[in-house]
């Protein structure tokens, strides 16, 4: 049986790195998606969900920790998008909920 994959957006960082909209991006209420003020959607509580939405933006904007801890929305690019395995994504939810 062959392992499935996943799409799931990406923010390229500063420093060329990549931010993946993963379980890890859960905030203390659920995930937050969406630009900062009208279309911002707080407390999604199910990561699936929360993806679900997420794909359906014509640009993805999440909230998630930078490498100081210190949390902030990204925009991805268009097009920013790498396949995850799923089951890392389900170890991942067992991790940090969601």
């Amino acid at each position: 049986m062959s392992e499935k994959f996943v799409k799931v957006p990406f923010k390229r960082e500063e420093d060329e790195s990549k931010t993946f909209f993963l379980p890890d991006c859960r905030m203390t209420k659920g995930y937050e998606i969406g630009a900062r003020d009208k279309d911002k959607e707080r407390g999604i509580q199910d990561y699936w969900v929360a993806l679900e939405k997420l794909m359906a933006m014509p640009q993805p904007r999440f909230r998630r920790r930078n490498k100081n801890g210190i949390s902030g929305t990204v925009t991805c690019a268009p097009g920013d998008v790498e396949e995850v395995s799923r089951d890392y994504i389900e170890s991942e939810r067992a991790k940090y909920g969601g």
